[in-house]
């Protein structure tokens, strides 16, 4: 009897539980429309695919948890756009967020066990006229009707940028129910350069077989490579980090189109924070999220202390 309780103990905390061997195809949604605002991060969009665990010879050894752990590559494919307060200025605006985009390829490394999870990230990409972000906005505000954004001429342009990235998830406590994790992150490179460490707070059934799907960003929320199919998973998330900000080449990056930068200083918030809420909900097949995202400001002149963003995901498995 006590044998039996223990192996049913152990099923419900979760030590034994592994990652799904299923590749997954993502699509995530980032848009501020839902806080009716237009401006600083106000759209992403991205495309991916997580691979099924990899076999033995396919591993990378030296960047796996254990001899036992699920490895998978990530691969994805996105654009993000940032703008100022005042898009309908057909001049630059001093003390206003300049308009950045960026179009870039990732590629991750996941390493996946039942109590941690670690993801090592590539990230190279462009920033200025070849993100293709001004002909993206452009092109949704005129399908929609809303108003015409007029300064994408004075965007920074940068060219290329690529950084490298380390996070780990870690459980502190989980039971049946609910888990506490801790969510450490370190990124250097041209895109930006930060480290950061948060908690978040999790509530639903399975949680020992989705570790590390939910985060605390406002940019991609949720990332699905790393759920198990189940005939019928759910669960909350809430969460918060704070963290160093080094560099950041959209807030900071050149402007070649205006003569007179010094004239429109912006600088760089180096502390920040961020928190996170959000839901899921998935099956053998597919699944769905929502979440919402507050940020605090990240450049010192802006004039809110805080700006949010809804994220939306829809993911199938293979």
């Amino acid at each position: 009897m006590k044998t039996q309780i223990g192996i049913t103990m152990s099923l419900l905390l979760g030590f034994g539980a592994q990652a799904s061997d299923k590749s997954t195809l993502f699509f995530n949604l980032d848009n501020d429309g839902l806080f009716g605002t237009d401006y600083d991060y106000t759209s992403g969009i991205f495309l991916g695919y997580t691979s099924g665990s990899l076999s033995k010879s396919h591993r990378l050894e030296a960047l796996s948890l254990s001899s036992s752990s699920t490895d998978k590559w990530e691969f994805v494919f996105g654009q993000k756009m940032y703008t100022p307060e005042d898009i309908y200025a057909d001049t630059p605006i001093a003390n206003d967020r300049p308009y950045a985009g960026i179009l870039f390829s990732e590629i991750n490394y996941l390493s996946i066990e039942s109590r941690q999870v670690t993801r090592y990230n590539f990230t190279i990409g462009t920033v200025g006229e070849n993100s293709y972000a001004r002909q993206a906005q452009e092109f949704v505000h005129e399908l929609t009707g809303s108003m015409f954004p007029n300064g994408w001429e004075y965007q920074i342009d940068e060219g290329l940028v690529a950084s490298i990235g380390y996070q780990r998830h870690a459980t502190l406590y989980r039971n049946s129910h609910w888990e506490i994790a801790n969510i450490s992150e370190a990124n250097g490179g041209n895109f930006r350069s930060d480290i950061t460490t948060g908690f978040m707070f999790r509530w639903g059934n399975t949680l020992n077989n989705n570790l590390g799907a939910a985060n605390i960003d406002t940019e991609r929320v949720f990332r699905p490579g790393l759920l198990t199919p189940d005939n019928h998973a759910w669960f909350m998330f809430v969460g918060a980090k704070g963290g160093y900000r080094f560099n950041d080449v959209t807030i900071e990056g050149d402007r070649p189109a205006i003569e007179d930068p010094h004239n429109y200083p912006i600088t760089l918030q180096h502390w920040q924070a961020s928190a996170v809420t959000g839901i899921v909900w998935y099956n053998q097949n597919y699944g769905i999220s929502l979440s919402l995202a507050l940020k605090s400001k990240e450049y010192q002149q802006a004039p809110r202390a805080t700006y949010g963003n809804a994220s939306f995901a829809m993911f199938y498995f293979l």
